[in-house]
């Protein structure tokens, strides 16, 4: 197999050690120092999400800690917003869901598709991290400046409910008691 192969031949299942070589050569030639960097931001922004949301609870309170991490993770989405724009591994995904037909499975006819897309923002930035909300708002080919509004803006809601709702309620109501029973 050659170095020119796509993402589509590269993830086809073979069971054999060609598509290894493909998957390689997709990387290899889309791949750029660009990339790199959001990839390897992306994983350092993963491993501190979590310690420091919980840092920031247990030291500034549940709401001033959400608020605090929103801002941390609004720098974050700003960042991988950057680092992917018109990056070629992100052209590639998006031609390849394109060719799988992903799209027209999100396609509602009629009255509900402005429903459906305010629904599907939300989820987007509800669940997703800053790192998936920039592959997604870039594979899904949304313009700069809305993705940047979504994104980087929907840091502070997301937080809200991750940060401040579900772990600071986990703080308060199980770690914090549980320290000061040992303690």
């Amino acid at each position: 197999m050659t170095t020119e192969a796509t993402l589509d031949t590269a993830l086809e299942p073979s069971g054999r050690f060609g598509t290894l070589r493909a998957l390689g050569g997709f990387f290899k030639r889309n791949l750029t120092p660009k990339t790199g960097a959001a990839v390897t931001i992306w994983r350092v922004e993963a491993r501190m999400a979590t310690p420091l949301a919980l840092l920031f609870v247990a030291t500034l309170g549940r709401w001033e800690g959400a608020l605090a991490m929103g801002a941390v993770m609004a720098v974050y989405a700003a960042v991988f917003l950057f680092l992917l724009d018109g990056e070629r591994v992100v052209h590639e995904i998006r031609d390849w869901t394109r060719k799988k037909n992903w799209g027209r499975r999100w396609v509602v006819e009629g009255h509900r598709r402005g429903t459906h897309r305010l629904l599907l923002i939300a989820a987007i930035v509800m669940i997703l991290g800053p790192f998936w909300r920039a592959v997604t708002f870039h594979v899904g080919s949304v313009p700069r400046w809305p993705s940047y509004g979504l994104s980087v803006g929907g840091s502070f809601p997301h937080s809200l409910l991750w940060t401040g709702l579900i772990l600071g309620g986990l703080y308060e109501g199980v770690i914090k008691p549980l320290f000061q029973a040992i303690f």
